[in-house]
């Protein structure tokens, strides 16, 4: 199975509901996903820029921020290994899973992050733990599938990473207005009106918003 078919998985993957989500009333993301195809994922632009109610949101597509992870032999049997409950030391894997990883050798939790936390563009929330294997970097990674950021994660999958400590080469996850302006400049994205969904002109942008 290959890193994208791995990430559409984990994408339409049933989650559940959370006793304090409100999907029931504003649906959850899983539910949403699992009337796409991996194509449709595919198709989907990296990222978008949309203007709406007097400013502008970044979109950054999860499927296409994940593409370049990768795998390796212990991150495929990890993979397949079932997971039954969530008391693992790393976030979102079982005891037996934590245990399995530690039967190959010397295992250590580097950092945990979730990117609800901190400003993120993604179009779902991210969350994980950085670990290395005997000296290996390796990253475990959850999907927030639910529609509350307080529960509602898919299981962990283990993936290697292109750069050290990053999970694409040049999709960054945040950009700020200083980051929009200069883009904007420059011509380098195009930004849609939510109301018409039509190309704005970005000589119009940067006076409107004063960028």
């Amino acid at each position: 199975m290959n890193t994208q078919q791995i990430i559409f998985g984990m994408l339409t993957e049933n989650t559940g509901a959370h006793f304090l989500d409100s999907g029931g009333a504003y649906g959850r993301n899983h539910e949403r996903n699992q009337l796409k195809t991996i194509e449709d994922f595919e198709r989907e632009p990296e990222q978008s820029y949309i203007y709406n109610y007097g400013y502008i949101e970044r979109r950054l597509s999860v499927f296409h921020y994940l593409s370049q992870l990768s795998t390796d032999a212990i991150c495929n049997e990890f993979n397949q290994l079932p997971c039954e409950d969530h008391d693992g030391e790393a976030c979102g894997i079982s005891a037996y899973q934590w245990q399995w990883l530690n039967d190959l050798g010397e295992v250590e939790i580097i950092n945990t992050f979730n990117t609800y936390n901190g400003d993120s563009d993604l179009s779902q929330i991210l969350q994980g733990s950085w670990i290395t294997i005997n000296d290996e970097q390796y990253l475990l990674l959850q999907i927030h599938g639910g529609c509350d950021a307080r529960g509602g994660y898919t299981d962990a999958k283990l993936f290697q990473t292109c750069e050290e400590y990053y999970i694409h080469e040049y999709l960054r996850e945040y950009e700020d207005s200083y980051d929009i302006k200069d883009n904007l400049e420059h011509d380098y994205i195009d930004v849609i009106s939510a109301k018409t969904g039509k190309k704005m002109s970005n000589k119009w942008l940067l006076k409107k918003l004063n960028l």
